[in-house]
């Protein structure tokens, strides 16, 4: 099936019999400027009145002789992605302005002139007929894709003639990047130039040149809100609406062909996981969700819930038995927990292994269970090839409120966000972090450096370029709350030398750096700096 690409372009625009007599001061890249629409036009501030790639018609009015406004009017409409100028010679403007041909051939814009007098009304007529003609076109066109890709569907023959039609009915170079699988290219690329292709597309620098982002279109491959696959043609003009229109179109049929085989089983978790799934994202009443768990398991009790959440080590992509692995490891999980007085309710959330964790034992400390139950539960994979459970996880807050299980959830994956910045805790507990809080905070408003700069910028200058050590002494002196005598000690300098260290560390942060609110500060920035730059040594 091949279709036409139904693309105006000011070339073609200029075999029309109405621009027979008509000269061109264009560059062949201005030529090729696509046209969507044709547009009168007499006033000299353009403002929004473009939406782009309309063709301008103008008699010169608006600017007579004068060659500034005219410049300007030309400069308006290269910014606003205007097509082409037709402008009629005679009344209002003379002969073509040197400046304007400059302008427009530097620019690639096209200038067309009329020496006669010209209807613009009949031009107007002539391509808005033709441009409402090639939408019905489109329409017809699109409709009869659908019909054939519908055919193709129910063939089941597979992906590859999906991609095949889609080149043939684009003309365009099709790349499809299926997740944990090999890129396919239709037509085939040399191996050198299809890598090449799919390292720009995987570094993001595929939309960074603005000459190739209006050749290339993307469509993420979408199913059950997960994302399976990219779909991108590239061309080497720019894209017409019925290319990118029809790219929708073999997005929607690839995406119903990938979930054809699977769609069943992918049916069945995605409703097993979306009741709790819902309770994370609190959308449960209490009642609902007692409930649910007494349907689960009738002697369950709501006294206190906590969730743990694992950074998964090993994805699904990776070998072919992870699910049952990870149905195999959650059974495990499960025994593990009851027998540290837990009722269990895994998930799956985005690449992390979830835990809600009921506790069934209101009496006794949550911490020392859990840690255990981790513990036995990664020994669990010590041998084993492609673990499931990484060492970095993380406990969100203990709860009462069942209801709001997605404050726990949103507290332990914060908990894991903080740990890659500082590397795994040995005690990954939420309610343990303390001024990490904060840090963590302040880094996601982009705030923490310049924090960090205007409390101890100066001393961290300064030992940068004396290669001292009044960082580590502030650091000392601070934590051994203002003891001269135990500070020396700590650091095995002798009092003289602490002395004229602590003095040099007013010098720099003020002589006030132990009033206590500043002192509070500068405590934070110390520990601001570590968790940026590793410990102060």
């Amino acid at each position: 099936m091949v279709t036409t690409l139904l693309q105006l372009t000011v070339k073609d625009i200029l075999q029309r019999p109405l621009f027979q007599k008509a000269e061109a001061v264009a560059s062949v890249a201005a030529l090729n400027r696509t046209v969507r629409w044709v547009h009168i036009m007499e006033v000299t501030q353009v403002g929004h009145l473009l939406n782009g790639n309309e063709l301008i018609l103008s008699t010169g009015i608006g600017w007579h002789d004068d060659e500034e406004i005219s410049i300007s009017f030309l400069q308006q409409l290269i910014d606003c992605g205007a097509s082409g100028l037709c402008i009629e010679l005679g009344t209002y403007m003379k002969k073509p302005m040197d400046r304007m041909r400059e302008l427009a051939l530097r620019a690639n814009f096209p200038l067309i002139f009329f020496h006669e007098e010209v209807r613009y009304i009949d031009i107007t007529q002539d391509l808005h007929a033709y441009f409402i003609h090639q939408h019905h076109k489109m329409v017809s066109e699109l409709e009869s894709l659908s019909t054939h890709l519908n055919q193709l569907l129910l063939s089941g023959k597979g992906l590859l003639p999906l991609l095949k039609l889609l080149h043939q009915t684009t003309q365009a170079q099709v790349a499809f990047f299926p997740l944990g699988a090999e890129a396919q290219f239709v037509p085939p690329l040399p191996k050198h130039k299809a890598d090449t292709f799919y390292e720009k597309w995987i570094y993001g620098e595929m939309f960074d040149n603005p000459e190739v982002k209006s050749t290339l279109a993307h469509r993420p491959i979408l199913a059950l809100e997960h994302l399976f696959a990219d779909l991108l043609i590239h061309a080497d003009q720019e894209l017409s609406e019925f290319q990118v229109l029809a790219l929708d179109r073999f997005a929607t049929a690839i995406a119903q062909e990938m979930m054809r085989t699977k769609y069943i089983e992918e049916k069945r978790r995605y409703k097993e996981d979306l009741w709790v799934i819902d309770w994370l994202n609190g959308k449960h009443s209490l009642q609902e969700i007692r409930d649910y768990i007494y349907s689960m398991k009738p002697t369950a009790k709501l006294n206190r819930l906590i969730v743990c959440v694992f950074d998964a080590q090993a994805h699904a992509e990776q070998y072919k038995d992870w699910e049952a692995n990870l149905i195999q490891k959650n059974m495990v999980a499960r025994a593990i927990f009851e027998g540290e007085g837990f009722y269990l309710l895994p998930t799956m959330r985005q690449e992390q292994i979830v835990f809600i964790l009921l506790d069934q034992l209101p009496a006794a400390s949550a911490k020392e269970r859990i840690l255990r139950a981790v513990r036995r539960l990664q020994k669990t994979e010590i041998h084993q090839e492609f673990p499931l459970f990484s060492s970095l996880y993380g406990v969100g807050k203990e709860l009462s409120d069942p209801t709001l299980a997605k404050d726990s959830y949103e507290t332990a994956k914060e908990t894991i966000l903080i740990q890659k910045d500082t590397g795994a805790l040995a005690e990954p507990f939420y309610h343990e972090l303390h001024v990490y809080k904060v840090i963590i905070n302040l880094k996601k408003t982009g705030l923490l450096q310049s924090f960090i700069d205007e409390y101890i910028g100066p001393v961290v200058s300064y030992d940068r370029e004396k290669s001292s050590h009044l960082l580590k002494t502030l650091k000392v002196y601070l934590a051994l709350c203002g003891s001269k005598q135990d500070t020396a000690k700590e650091l095995f300098i002798v009092r003289q030398t602490l002395y004229h260290r602590l003095d040099k560390i007013a010098a720099l942060l003020g002589d006030d750096y132990m009033d206590p609110s500043k002192r509070i500060a500068i405590e934070l920035a110390l520990h601001g700096y570590e968790y940026m730059n590793g410990a102060i040594h």
